[in-house]
């Protein structure tokens, strides 16, 4: 569903004057608009030189690109890091989404950028090696006994346990995208809380800013060595579950990142020119399957297509009925007919499971690795990295990693003895995992992922997953098992991960692809109209002359539920409430319920707002109209306001609302 608002905001709510509905115009006047550069077929003349697609993912974050100018389009991606050669790494598409960052050495409440991607876990795997040799030295490398665990424990925190437990070794950052989550999937209170001094938001324009200078950097070496961000369109992918809030906090973070131009970008920092287009992760996924899935059976108008991203910390999915399709080329137009849906998990959530059954198994393993061998968790790490990738749900598949010469095997054996459980010696030789431990470690993120496809499975004829964790032998088992016998074909592409960045930048080349989708919530403005018999009392005030209104009543562009057709226009024309007013204030407002009547109804959330100014036109009182219009398109609103009936008419404010809602962490 279209989903940002773009407009200069005003921070807090509108005062308290009101503007009024016009009575000339009750209903939405619905207009179809065609969007710019539409088509299968683009106008390279009016398009940046070079599209970049950046898919910022919670585990691995890579890009695609190509060039308007070639026909057909040739799509590239990146598949060398930096610092990747050095940790092991197989080329792969994507970097892995981690920062370090070092104290200022002035101010111990501040962190300075040192490395990125592969390189800042190179770097974090230093600081805890530095941190082994500080801890050898003021401590004995032996277990200290209950006491000193009960005194750790205290001042441990929930979370990652790779997170950098003193951040005077440096703080290591990954998974911060999750931060962005919406608020009710309750994703933000399982984080590791951050050291004062670092924000999510600074976290993401910092990666962000790196990625994008890279970009270029990559662009150069392999195009042109002339190329720079004025050449460049860039789009970014989100996924569907992300709220309003989320999608433009992320438009805001690009800009601060010197990625593309506003209001948000650093004074002298040289930026695109060319508008971030926002693609919805599951959408980029249907273009790419699409075009690279090898299709084995024909799709007809009217058929539905059920796409599944699964990545490392979303599961986000859409359902399309194709609309148009050609023969030997397949759909060529689809539109929504569910409204896109997910949920929070994937990939590092089966890490967290990981982590939580090695706590199980060995009671001490946390504390020893805070109080005695900080490098521990990341040895087990990038381990575990290696095994989960082979698991296909195999009876017989086990993994054993070796603590012989590790102190754990010792501090394992004596908190065991501590708590009343004797075992054999060889039982602290290694960790052991068999098929039901593995099983338990995805098994939740699996049947996540499971559910989530049933729900809307009914009469879908093909089924596609991408994203990294539908790598997973186990996972793509169980999709198969599960669903085989359901939907005609399924598609999981050999390389899932690289579907969001490629796909992305097919579908910024030919937007006519998405028809129509639909809204998840209604979307409305405040106004004062005619007071009805059935209005609360407390809503309603004087108007002039009298005559009785309701203050706070929705008037509005779009209900839940509803479909919207990509680039279809809604208008309104609004009233000043008064005489004597100099400027309108529209206030924005959401609600998941498809029937809210005020703006005071529970459910009913405060979305942003904008001011236009209506002084030009004094001389017309309270005739003086706006129209405000709302364009759905892509995975935005575009809201406009113009004069009716006085001041230049053709003069038209292009506004964008800004959602400043804090995270909270």
């Amino acid at each position: 569903m279209p989903s940002c608002f773009s407009c200069f905001l005003e921070d807090g709510h509108a005062d308290q004057e009101f503007i009024e509905r016009s009575p000339a115009i009750r209903a939405s006047v619905p207009e179809r608009r065609a969007l710019p550069n539409a088509g299968v077929s683009l106008n390279t003349s009016s398009l940046a030189e070079i599209v970049v697609a950046v898919d910022f993912g919670t585990t691995f974050s890579g890009f695609a690109y190509a060039k308007t100018s070639i026909t057909p389009l040739e799509i590239h991606d990146n598949c060398a890091w930096p610092g990747a050669g050095r940790v092991g790494a197989m080329p792969y598409c994507k970097n892995q989404t981690s920062l370090f960052y070092l104290p200022n050495s002035t101010n111990d409440k501040t962190f300075e950028l040192k490395e990125w991607g592969w390189s800042a876990f190179l770097a974090f795997e230093e600081a805890m090696a530095n941190a082994v040799m500080m801890k050898a030295i003021t401590t004995e490398r032996s277990w200290n006994g209950s006491r000193a665990i009960g005194a750790a424990s205290m001042n441990q925190q929930p979370g990652d346990p790779l997170n950098s437990a003193d951040a005077a070794q440096g703080f290591y950052a990954r998974n911060f995208k999750l931060y962005l989550a919406p608020q009710e999937t309750n994703t933000v209170s399982s984080l590791p809380p951050l050291p004062e001094g670092l924000t999510p938001e600074r976290l993401v324009v910092d990666y962000l800013r790196c990625l994008t200078d890279f970009i270029i950097q990559q662009l150069r070496a392999s195009l042109n060595n002339n190329i720079s961000k004025e050449d460049i369109q860039f789009c970014l992918t989100v996924p569907a579950i992300w709220d309003e809030n989320a999608k433009q906090m992320m438009r805001r973070y690009a800009e601060k990142a010197g990625m593309v131009r506003g209001r948000h970008c650093p004074q002298g920092v040289s930026a695109s020119p060319w508008p971030l287009y926002m693609i919805l992760e599951p959408e980029a996924a249907s273009v790419y399957c699409q075009d690279n899935g090898r299709l084995s059976l024909p799709i007809k108008k009217g058929e539905r297509i059920l796409v599944t991203d699964i990545g490392g910390g979303t599961i986000d999915l859409v359902v399309h009925e194709v609309v148009e399709c050609h023969a030997n080329i397949g759909p060529t137009k689809v539109k929504e007919v569910v409204p896109s849906y997910g949920s929070v998990g994937g990939g590092t959530f089966v890490d967290v499971s990981f982590f939580q059954l090695v706590e199980e198994k060995v009671g001490c393993f946390r504390e020893y690795s805070r109080l005695v061998d900080p490098s521990l968790p990341l040895l087990l790490f990038q381990w575990w990295q290696k095994v989960k990738t082979d698991f296909d749900g195999s009876p017989h598949f086990h993994a054993n990693y070796g603590l012989m010469n590790s102190g754990l095997k010792e501090a394992w054996k004596k908190h065991d003895q501590e708590n009343g459980v004797n075992r054999e010696d060889r039982h602290y030789w290694q960790l052991s995992f068999d098929s039901e431990d593995f099983k338990r470690i995805f098994d939740l993120e699996v049947q996540k992922v499971i559910d989530l496809i049933d729900k809307h499975i009914k009469g879908v004829k093909l089924l596609m997953v991408v994203g990294g964790f539908a790598a997973s032998p186990y996972v793509k088992k169980s999709v198969m098992d599960r669903f085989h016998n359901i939907v005609e074909q399924i598609i999981i592409p050999v390389d899932p991960g690289r579907a969001i960045c490629r796909g992305a930048v097919g579908l910024y080349t030919r937007r006519s692809f998405i028809q129509a989708r639909i809204a998840k919530k209604t979307y409305g403005i405040c106004a004062v109209r005619n007071a009805l018999p059935d209005d609360p009392r407390h809503l309603l005030v004087v108007g002039d002359g009298g005559k009785m209104k309701c203050a706070k009543a929705l008037a509005i562009f779009v209900r839940a539920q509803e479909e919207v057709k990509v680039g279809e226009s809604k208008s309104e024309i609004f009233v000043p409430s008064h005489d004597g007013m100099r400027a309108m204030k529209f206030d924005l407002y959401s609600s998941l319920r498809s029937d809210p009547k005020y703006t005071t109804d529970m459910g009913v959330e405060w979305e942003g707002c904008f001011e236009i100014d209506i002084s030009n036109g004094m001389i017309l009182e309270r005739k003086r109209e706006i129209r405000v219009t709302m364009v759905f398109g892509d995975s935005l609103i575009t809201v406009t306001a113009s004069p009716v009936n006085f001041g230049n008419r053709e003069h038209q404010e292009s506004l964008v609302v800004s959602f400043e809602r804090a995270i909270q962490v």
